[in-house]
């Protein structure tokens, strides 16, 4: 899988973080990561949370990726759900 594209932006309109699977609303700062595997692009948005969980892990923990909202259980796990 390449990179494409990984910036910090200030959403224009609802995103659902891939990481943990919540909605936050228009105007909210969040990651937004563009990607290509074996041609296929595909892109998302990370909330503040799911990043500081991204952060704190081995590498070998996330290396497979994660599916959709499985990070959720990082973050309760961390005490940062809201």
């Amino acid at each position: 899988m390449d990179q494409l594209t990984l910036k910090t932006v200030k959403t224009r309109k609802p995103h659902n973080c891939w990481g943990c699977a919540k909605e936050y609303p228009a105007g909210t700062k969040m990651t937004y990561s563009v990607s290509v595997d074996q041609g296929d692009f595909s892109s998302c948005y990370w909330c503040d949370d799911c990043e500081e969980i991204l952060n704190s892990l081995k590498h070998w923990e996330y290396e497979d990726g994660f599916a959709y909202g499985e990070l959720l259980e990082y973050a309760e796990e961390m005490g940062l759900t809201k």
